[in-house]
């Protein structure tokens, strides 16, 4: 068995060991009431934050594209994003919708260096917004549950490696070789440093990417509502769900099966919510979204081979 089957193996023994967990540990009749119970105007109010969240979502990839000197229709990076999302859902990885969204704009833009590290760079900024949301809350969270030192670390470690990808410094392995491999480094580099001195541009995709996480909060409010949960004032949601997010990227499950449930269970449980009512929660957010992404799997199906279409390439 290979170092990455191993790897892979281990993350779902773990995600498996996590919800046989919240299985056998919860009265699913009281799970099931709370579903039973939910107002269907708070879900479909979550559901339009969902659908926000895509729009700053994809402006925010659009606006690192074009800094980039790659310009592309705005609505075909909707269609590409919407797909991204869906095989986020469906695949074994929290990274599979990145590479649908790589695949899907590089091949047709003859430029996967470019589509990467436009794509790598968002991800990297939207990890900086999270972690700023919820840094700043921190200090008057209510919660027994205090993950300052994660926001931190991710803060340190997204900003260190933009900084890496800025810089363009190309590794002694890939300068002056041939090559496939060689040459997607020297191309994916080139278009990090290419965002080297746009500040304003940097700034206003972080202030996009805290944008998108209070939509996310936004979401999580309207479930709760939903579901009849008053135990929660905003800024308690804004603390708890990046939170949440932060815990399930720790990269021990699979696309954080198990571990974003738990960390519903344990945060809630500092403020007196029921750990049915949690998990119910959790299940109704994941299942709100997973439905809202059957979009993207349509626009996939209507647009098999699909791509971006090519407007410039600078």
């Amino acid at each position: 068995m290979s170092k990455k089957s191993l790897i892979l193996l281990i993350k779902i023994v773990v995600s498996g060991l996590l919800l046989s967990w919240l299985i056998y540990s919860f009265d699913w009749i009281a799970v099931r009431d709370v579903f039973l119970t939910a107002e269907p105007g708070w879900l479909l109010l979550a559901g339009v934050f969902i659908v926000i969240s895509m729009v700053v979502s994809v402006e925010k990839w659009s606006r690192i594209l074009r800094a980039e000197g790659i310009n592309l229709p705005w609505f075909q990076l909707w269609k590409v994003y919407w797909i991204g999302i869906f095989f986020n859902n469906f695949l074994p990885s929290s990274i599979g919708g990145d590479g649908i969204r790589i695949l899907l704009t590089g091949r047709n833009i003859s430029n996967i260096a470019g589509a990467a590290s436009s794509v790598i760079i968002e991800r990297l900024l939207a990890t900086v917004g999270l972690a700023l949301t919820g840094l700043v809350v921190f200090p008057i969270t209510d919660s027994n549950w205090h993950v300052g030192w994660l926001f931190m670390m991710l803060i340190i470690v997204a900003a260190g490696l933009l900084f890496f990808l800025m810089m363009g410094r190309i590794p002694a392995w890939a300068a002056g070789r041939g090559g496939n491999l060689s040459g997607f480094a020297r191309g994916f580099l080139s278009h990090g440093h290419a965002l080297r001195g746009q500040k304003k541009m940097i700034i206003t995709v972080l202030c996009l990417s805290v944008l998108f996480q209070l939509t996310v909060v936004a979401v999580n409010y309207a479930v709760f509502r939903g579901l009849h949960i008053d135990l929660l004032s905003w800024w308690d949601l804004v603390y708890i769900t990046p939170a949440i997010s932060a815990i399930a990227m720790v990269p021990i499950g699979i696309n954080g099966y198990g571990i974003r449930e738990g960390a519903y269970v344990l945060l809630l449980d500092s403020y007196g919510v029921a750990g049915s009512v949690a998990l119910g929660a959790s299940l109704l957010f994941a299942a709100l979204v997973s439905f809202c992404s059957l979009y993207g799997g349509i626009l996939w199906l209507a647009n098999r081979g699909m791509g971006v279409d090519r407007q410039c390439i600078s």
